[in-house]
């Protein structure tokens, strides 16, 4: 562009272009782009040049994403390409469009009740001796009755005596309940947390409730679920595109890799893959903690999106991806999160394989159930419980815990919660899958027939995980093979893919 075509189109919008950045507008190599973007991303009414040289960057970067080359492997004909797919969104457990809450009081109260009847549904059905009896009416038993009750955690504390006292509500009454010092169940206690749902048999004394067995909602034992086809699922997670740390060159081998792009050994694993699930945290996004900037290539959310979507339209067609937003992601950051919105990944718009769902979300992949969750949850309940210690290297034994309580999130206030009418979180029925991210920690286990997976994620180490001591372990990548039941991680840090 020409000197006098650069001030003629800023003062089209009544702005004036400093003379420093005049002059590095004049050397851009992309000088009509930055220009249009530096107007539109003007908050006064000149253009610095530190506005130019941001945008000039942002500019860089998503040209460069569009530049991306994917190589495909010579005759490689994947096996999963001639299996139908098998994907259903199970919208009724998306609170996409459906948010409603104004975040008042009532709002709250109808989706704690909502929590409550759903999880004490699925404790009415655990086996006792006893029957359940309301809490207003165990008060009139008479003293030494054995019973069970079911409630909410509102309070648990512990006596200079030893004993703790766990105060229970449910719709219409509480009572404090006692769990002696010297009770079997006092190591169970220690389990219990706030605003989570239990049952607990015993009986009255006086005006407390002696607790004789504490009971979770808990999972059913199963078995895993196989299917017949010979299909894998591909698990991934916190790529943090748009971050300086985003690690590009491993998630390009990914890229390659799923494409066909190997040794006849890795064509055979790759051609099977059927279904990647991506369980957030998809860009850096903008403001997300504090001198954030420092570590972006981008500044541009919008930026950030377009280079995401550059690498997700290099996904071959026949796998089906399903991605949920996580808490670095440009959508309200209190959980159940709505998928992303259409405008900010505009280039995946006609992709018939992308599908975009909330957080947590449900599908069902050939016939089995996948739970997504993104995994801000963990963090309350890692800091509550005991046992958890030194669970951000373990995240599996987390999610565990979110499974024995058949709720992604129970206790409030440690995490911002959207009150919608319904509590998206709960747990209603087993999951054959829970998949999560958010710690950048690879982690997997079974739990009753669920199996988990923590994908880790595709970011080195930031100088946050360095201040908490956190220890990532980037561009790791879960392949379960839904035919065989088994499990194998494969290694994109080396130029070579290596796995087990």
């Amino acid at each position: 562009m020409q000197e006098k075509e650069v001030l003629d189109e800023a003062s089209k919008h009544d702005l004036v272009v400093a003379r420093a950045a005049l002059q590095k507008l004049l050397q851009c190599e992309n000088a009509s782009e930055v220009l249009a973007k530096a107007i539109e991303a003007a908050s006064g009414p000149v253009i610095t040049l530190a506005l130019v040289e941001e945008v000039e960057e942002s500019v860089e970067s998503a040209n460069k994403a569009k530049q991306i080359t994917v190589f495909h492997g010579t005759e490689y004909k994947p096996p999963a390409a001639e299996v139908g797919s098998q994907l259903k969104m199970l919208e009724d457990r998306d609170v996409t469009g459906k948010s409603r809450c104004t975040g008042s009081v009532e709002d709250f109260a109808n989706c704690f009740r909502d929590r409550f009847r759903r999880i004490s549904s699925i404790l009415k059905g655990r086996v006792s001796q006893n029957g359940v009896t309301k809490i207003s009416t165990v008060k009139n038993l008479a003293s030494g009755r054995q019973s069970r009750i079911i409630g909410m955690v509102c309070e648990r504390r512990e006596t200079k005596n030893g004993h703790v006292i766990i105060e229970l509500e449910d719709e219409e009454d509480s009572v404090p309940v006692l769990v002696a010092r010297d009770s079997p169940i006092k190591a169970k206690s220690e389990e219990v947390i706030l605003d989570e749902i239990i049952a607990v048999d015993g009986a009255m004394s006086g005006s407390l409730f002696i607790a004789k067995e504490i009971t979770w909602p808990e999972m059913p034992f199963a078995k895993p679920k196989l299917v017949e086809d010979d299909v894998s699922i591909a698990f991934v997670s916190d790529t943090h595109v748009g971050s300086k740390l985003f690690m590009q060159d491993q998630f390009q081998r990914f890229l390659n890799f799923i494409n066909g792009n190997g040794t006849r050994e890795e064509q055979e694993i790759a051609g099977k893959i059927k279904y990647l699930a991506f369980a957030g945290d998809c860009v850096d996004g903008i403001g997300v903690y504090p001198s954030q900037e420092k570590e972006l290539v981008t500044k541009d959310i919008y930026t950030q999106y377009e280079i995401f979507g550059e690498f997700m339209k290099r996904i071959p067609e026949h796998i089906e991806v399903i991605i949920i937003p996580g808490n670095h992601d440009a959508v309200r950051l209190a959980e159940p999160q709505p998928a992303l919105l259409p405008e900010l990944v505009k280039n995946l718009s006609g992709l018939k394989n992308i599908h975009l769902t909330s957080n947590p979300g449900w599908v069902e992949v050939h016939g089995l159930k996948l739970l997504m969750y993104h995994g801000a949850g963990i963090h309350s309940l890692v800091g509550s419980l005991p046992i958890l210690r030194g669970a951000y290297e373990a995240p599996e034994k987390a999610a565990v815990e979110m499974l024995r309580r058949r709720h992604l999130d129970p206790i409030y206030g440690e995490e911002p919660l959207a009150p919608e009418q319904r509590d998206y979180l709960v747990i209603d029925e087993p999951p054959d899958f829970l998949h999560f991210g958010d710690l950048h920690k690879n982690g997997y286990g079974t739990y009753r027939g669920t199996l988990i997976v923590n994908s880790g994620c595709w970011q080195s180490r930031t100088e946050y995980q360095i201040k908490k001591g956190h220890h990532p372990t980037p561009c790791l990548l879960p392949l379960y093979n839904m035919k065989t039941g088994n499990l194998r991680v494969l290694d994109f840090n080396a130029e070579k893919i290596t796995g087990t």
